[in-house]
């Protein structure tokens, strides 16, 4: 089950509602969250290359830039017709394909990893664990070795905490998602990616009610549409009914008991 809530005296998940099943103990409103596993392969990931790509891009942008700038003004326009013809645009691709080779070889020494998703009152949370850590994994990670005396050596599988990303819902500017590849991605600011939280078809109703209920209702957050909470109805208000003047009344008054008294008077 997707949705479930901390109970603080048990010290342990248990099924989201008022009371604890266990010990009785009132769980709260802010007790509630989604929560769930999922293993990845970085190599084999979508998103890890994303990540490296959003960086060697605009690297190799920037190098143009400089490169195509510095003969501009060193020898103009003939100076950046000369650099064309020398190929440096293919000698710039091959120097970004080879950091793409090397990144891969990285990426297949990492390994597999698993990652826990949180999405609770506070904001969403990201803690990533690597299962039979090695000094090897650690590297491929840009990471010291000095943290394999973090996992515990008598646990029948080591696993290993290698990273903590917590986002706020005060802070989150936009949200995109990818429901055929069951994916949710959370923007601060918008334009830049904090969370791609890779979830599974079994959570993902439970994740996206729980997202819709907490900033479902704010305009400052570009949502999609199926996340968005329409508003509701304006009521309308009765149109107040015009008092009437006191001397209105009395002649309206006056002509009722004269009605009245002829009615007595015809019987």
């Amino acid at each position: 089950m997707a949705l479930t809530a901390y109970c603080k005296k048990c010290k342990r998940e248990v099924e989201a509602a008022e009371v604890c099943p266990y010990c009785g103990s009132r769980l709260g409103k802010t007790a509630a969250h989604a929560a769930w596993c999922v293993e990845k392969t970085p190599v084999m990931d979508w998103m890890s290359w994303n990540s490296v790509m959003r960086l060697l891009i605009p690297a190799g942008l920037v190098i143009l830039a400089a490169v195509t700038a510095a003969e501009w003004i060193a020898g103009g326009t003939a100076a950046v017709e000369a650099l064309i013809r020398n190929r440096f645009l293919t000698v710039l691709g091959i120097l970004l394909g080879s950091a793409m080779a090397a990144v891969a070889l990285l990426l297949a020494m990492q390994g597999k990893e698993l990652a826990d998703y949180i999405i609770d009152n506070r904001g969403i949370h990201e803690v990533r664990y690597l299962p039979n850590p090695t000094p090897l994994k650690l590297l491929a990670r840009l990471k010291s070795p000095a943290l394999m005396n973090n996992a515990d050596p008598e646990a029948p599988v080591p696993v290993l905490k290698i990273g903590e990303t917590n986002l706020a819902w005060k802070d989150v500017a936009r949200v995109q998602i990818w429901p055929e590849k069951c994916m949710i991605l959370f923007y601060a600011p918008g334009w830049w990616l904090r969370i791609p939280a890779a979830c599974t078809p079994f959570v993902w109703q439970d994740a996206m009610d729980f997202i819709r209920n907490k900033i479902g209702k704010k305009k400052a957050i570009r949502l999609p549409a199926s996340l968005v909470v329409p508003a509701a109805p304006a009521a309308r208000r009765a149109k107040p009914q015009a008092q009437l003047v006191p001397e209105v009344e009395e002649a309206i008054e006056q002509i009722r008991m004269e009605e009245l008294m002829q009615e007595d008077m015809e019987k």
